[in-house]
């Protein structure tokens, strides 16, 4: 048997680095899978809800330290917190890995605890009230303990002097506690006497009642001296800490402000009075009214607020209108909507709109369809910032890719070129979860004057939606927050009058919300938004109506509440600047928000009225009515086909000249009285028909009347004036083709019976007419004329007399009286020349 060699594998550093790259994009491609699992937690999500985590945690102890000072039952809080942080650190044990996560539970946990917090707070907004009301009394207090502890740092300056002489008197007898310290080690009877005179160690010794008489005591540790005892000399209030003070002792002299700490204000009594220096820093303020001392901001106990000048501004979340509010179609107040982007409120994330695109793009084509408002930085460049979105796939092209962006702009407008980053990702061609989308530490260019976020597709057809977007002045983004710095909520500016006044990114409602069971989007009667459209609404037991006025565009929708199937009734109108679209059609469900579009599958019929393309009709229901001078149905109708449909009363329809001649009539009634009239020339291709009652082949052919089928078709007429007159007799054309019996056709033609007579149409002046009569009258028949001599029509009815057959058996009965009379002059001239014969024979 042959011996097996050990092989040996060199790695090259090409080699190590080709390992790690696929190790590193197994990494990658684990994480992108991770990402988009609504089941687990990712390593990005984590590190946000651990820096949310800490701040939960530092919120909630200070709100329980505040409660329990308040005496505030916090018992249902620590049952929400233990709860939810018990929940939170199984999962942030490891923030390097993602985890499984029951995002039910996590939702129903961070609810509880939400609700428990926000009911302890109220209830410390409540006790805060409370103790601004106490404290006017409070201030007294605090006056009678200042002076009192004046007094007693004044006796403790005379208590620190005697003390520093019993100390030199404690010296000296310390030196003599040195000689008795053999003696005291041995141990001291009960009721013994003991004189120290040196210095000594006492250890583990009781002194009961003693007196130590002009001695100093040097460093020593006392456990409790009764301050009764102390009768002369001073002590100097540095070198004595004070634990408890009765205010009540301090009788003179003044206590400084800064040497008060006052745990609550509600332990002073006395009146304040007026604070005129100074300033409250990191707390929160409860009162019933406030003022500056100008009085350019007030707020009553009602919350009205009065100021000279009022600035509100979000400070967290930097995308106005985060959250979408007002959205409608196409239409987000301060976000720009093109390239098929649009409004919804069926997909949402945690109950917040979104921006969707149902499209195609193109191939290779970078579309935007959403921007957000641009948003000022005042200032603040060279700073970090960060932005996150959350986004779900509907089902796209796998080459299809999306991309959410972070911009700065410039004073103009203009997207810098090196002044925004992307997050980038490819399309899935199956429905997938909500994913987390980030963008982190962009520094602002020092050119930049605005910030907004932008949201692109590329490259194919797709459905995605984008929600909780979130821009944040900060190193690494954070979780959503809405913009609630850029709303004013619950407020009313009551009996002004607002003059020479611009006011920008404001929403304006008019009235109240409409009260409705249909209203389920909470309109207003009228809405004006910062994007410049005014939107009016109603709403009855019938249908849902809204208007829509914005940038060149002017929009009416109907909507029926009522339905006996899933298709509800709707009419949209559209005018803008170049044309007029009515369209008709349904809703998938019922519309009371107006967000579905009568177009596409859901569109029934349409008129388009354009300066550029005239009328457009389409739809089986769409028509143009003329209806003349009267409304009793006796105009005629144009449908989207473009045909002419009659009412029923109408009698005409004409085509009349300038100076009012009829150039054609199309009779229109029921009936069927009125004749088509032209008046004028006829041309139909080649063949012209004149008012000179001539037929006229325009390019000199031949005039064919043929049947639709093929071959020849039959003319009816009177009297026909001709000039040749050809039957078409070609061989090539026929068949069973036989030398006819010309006596069976002049017998044939010898039996017709001939007669003269007169149409019943003649007048007195026609001529006597000669011919074979057809019997079409008489059962038997008193005419004789052969069958085969006879015409009948399409449908077998006796018409007339087939001439061209009668013609041809006349030309056969000639032909036979021709070879008879060949035969008689043969026999003619037989019998001349025996005549001839027999004349000679007499004569000679």
């Amino acid at each position: 048997m042959a011996e097996s060699n050990a092989t040996q594998v060199i790695l090259t550093d090409d080699g190590i680095r080709i390992i790690n790259a696929q190790n590193t994009a197994d990494n990658a491609a684990s994480g992108v899978a991770n990402l988009n699992d609504p089941n687990l937690m990712s390593v990005i999500e984590k590190q946000t809800q651990a820096a949310q985590y800490a701040g939960l945690t530092s919120q909630y102890n200070v709100i329980l330290a505040r409660a329990k000072d308040a005496s505030i039952s916090t018992a249902a809080l620590t049952t929400a917190y233990t709860n939810l942080s018990a929940f939170m650190k199984a999962i942030l044990t490891d923030t390097t890995k993602a985890s499984d996560v029951n995002r039910d539970t996590y939702k129903s946990l961070t609810g509880a605890y939400n609700t428990a917090l926000s009911n302890v707070q109220n209830a410390l907004n409540d006790s805060f009230n409370t103790d601004i009301d106490n404290m006017q009394s409070s201030v007294s207090v605090a006056s009678q303990a200042a002076s009192s502890a004046a007094i007693v740092a004044s006796q403790a300056t005379s208590t620190g002097n005697n003390a520093s002489q019993v100390a030199s008197q404690a010296a000296s007898a310390a030196n003599q506690a040195s000689a008795d310290y053999t003696a005291l080690s041995a141990g001291v009877e009960d009721g013994s006497v003991v004189h120290i005179t040196t210095k000594t160690v006492i250890d583990a010794a009781v002194i009961g009642t003693a007196e130590i008489a002009d001695a100093a005591i040097t460093d020593a540790k006392m456990g409790n001296i009764s301050a009764n005892h102390i009768i002369t000399g001073s002590i100097d209030a540095s070198k004595v800490t004070v634990a408890k003070l009765d205010a009540g002792n301090i009788t003179t002299g003044t206590l400084s402000t800064d040497r008060l700490n006052v745990g609550k204000l509600s332990a002073l009594s006395a009146n304040l009075g007026d604070v005129t220096t100074g300033s409250l820093k990191g707390v929160d303020i409860v009162a019933n009214t406030f003022s500056t001392p100008n009085g350019s901001f007030t707020t009553d106990a009602n919350g009205n607020v009065v100021a000279s000048n009022l600035t509100i501004r979000g400070v967290t979340n930097l995308v106005y209108n985060a959250s979408l509010l007002g959205g409608s179609g196409t239409n987000i107040p301060g976000w720009g909507i093109s390239n098929n982007g649009y409004y919804s409120s069926y997909t949402l994330h945690d109950g917040v709109p979104s921006i969707g695109f149902n499209a195609s793009t193109g191939s290779g084509v970078w579309n935007i369809f959403a921007q957000s408002k641009l948003y000022p930085l005042n200032g603040l460049t060279g700073q970090p910032y960060s932005a996150s979105v959350w986004f779900i796939d509907d089902g796209s092209e796998a080459a299809m890719k999306y991309q959410f962006t972070l911009a700065f702009f410039d004073a103009n407008g203009n997207r810098l070129a090196s002044g925004y980053a992307g997050n980038t990702w490819n399309g899935n061609p199956t429905s997938q979860g909500w994913a987390y989308k980030t963008i982190n530490n962009i520094i602002s260019p020092s050119t930049a004057v605005y910030v907004a976020i932008q949201y692109w597709a590329y490259n194919g057809t797709g459905h995605a939606l984008f929600s909780s977007p979130m821009i944040t002045q900060t190193a690494q983004s954070t979780g959503y927050q809405p913009d609630t710095g850029n709303v004013v909520s619950a407020g009313e500016i009551d009996g002004s009058v607002i003059n020479g006044s611009t006011i920008n990114g404001t929403t304006f409602n008019a009235g109240d919300i409409i009260s409705s069971t249909y209203n389920t989007s909470r309109f207003y009667p009228t809405t004006i938004t910062p994007a410049g459209l005014v939107a009016t609404t109603g709403f009855n037991s019938m249908d849902g109506l809204r208007t829509e006025m914005s940038a060149g565009s002017f929009v009416t929708k109907y909507r029926a509440v009522h339905s006996s199937s899933n298709q509800y009734e709707a009419y949209d109108g559209v005018f803008s600047g170049d044309e007029l679209a009515l369209n008709s059609g349904f809703t998938n469900g019922i519309d009371m928000g107006f967000q579905q579009s009568v177009s596409g599958n859901q569109l029934t019929g349409q008129v388009v009225l354009s300066p550029l393309n005239g009328i457009h009709l389409w739809g089986s229901t769409q028509s143009i009515h003329f209806s003349g001078l009267q409304m009793n149905g006796t105009g005629i109708t144009m449908n989207s086909y473009g045909n002419i449909l009659a009412d029923q009363g109408s009698t005409w329809w004409r085509v009349v000249d300038f100076s009012g001649k009829e150039i054609a009539n199309f009779g229109t009634d029921v009936a069927g009285s009125n004749a088509i009239k032209f008046n004028r020339e006829l041309d139909i291709g080649n063949f012209h028909i004149n008012t000179g009652h001539t037929f006229t082949s325009w390019d000199k052919g031949a005039i064919h009347f043929a049947k639709g089928g093929g071959g020849a078709a039959d003319i009816y007429a009177g009297a026909v004036n001709y000039t040749s007159l050809v039957k078409s007799s070609l061989l090539s054309v026929k068949r069973d083709v036989q030398k006819a019996d010309t006596a069976y056709w002049a017998q044939l033609v010898n039996s017709i019976d001939l007669a003269t007579y007169q149409y019943k149409s003649d007048d007195n002046t026609s001529h006597l007419r000669l011919s074979s009569i057809v019997d079409d009258v008489n059962v038997t028949k008193q005419w004789q004329l052969p069958d085969v001599f006879i015409s009948r029509d399409e449908n077998g009815k006796l018409s007339g007399v087939d001439d061209s057959v009668l013609l041809n058996a006349t030309l056969a009965t000639v032909q036979e009286q021709q070879k008879q009379i060949d035969q008689l002059n043969g026999h003619n001239m037989e019998l001349e020349a025996r005549l001839n014969k027999l004349e000679a024979k007499l004569n000679g």
